[in-house]
């Protein structure tokens, strides 16, 4: 899927993003997906997630789910974050954020955070959510949150 930095598109018709992968900033992630009550709550852990994949130097973070639709009240927000390759050795001496990131990755809570550990599992992952669930399966388009 080809990256675009060009800011986040307005939504089809059928309430996705176009397909692509957009490169957004937290902010603009923030403001353009956080509207509603439910959205704001859901901004919150977005938040989180990208101030953890910052803390132990991720190399990418991929957001998808309902939240960045068009639905008003979206269900949950999906993501994946690009582990480096010294995260093992970040949670073996004991850094906060790796620990933290990774019991939320082990426990499965929030159940909608994900872990590349490759390029290949980074590919396999875009190829995953750039599909809807709908039953003629089409493409849709995804957001990176620039870290």
């Amino acid at each position: 899927m080809e990256l675009s930095e060009n800011q986040i598109p307005e939504f089809r018709s059928d309430g996705y993003l176009p397909e692509g992968l957009y490169v957004a900033t937290e902010a603009e992630v923030s403001f353009r997906f956080g509207g509603t009550g439910r959205r704001r709550r859901l901004v919150l852990r977005v938040r989180r997630w990208i101030e953890l994949a910052r803390e132990v130097e991720a190399k990418r973070m991929l957001i998808d789910g309902s939240f960045i639709t068009a639905k008003s009240e979206p269900d949950d927000v999906d993501a994946v974050v690009w582990l480096p390759l010294d995260f093992e050795s970040q949670v073996a001496t004991g850094s906060e954020g790796a620990t933290e990131l990774e019991q939320m990755l082990l426990t499965r809570r929030p159940e909608e955070l994900f872990a590349a550990e490759d390029e290949t599992d980074w590919q396999e992952w875009i190829k995953f959510f750039s599909r809807t669930r709908e039953a003629d399966g089409r493409r849709k388009g995804l957001v990176e949150v620039a870290l």
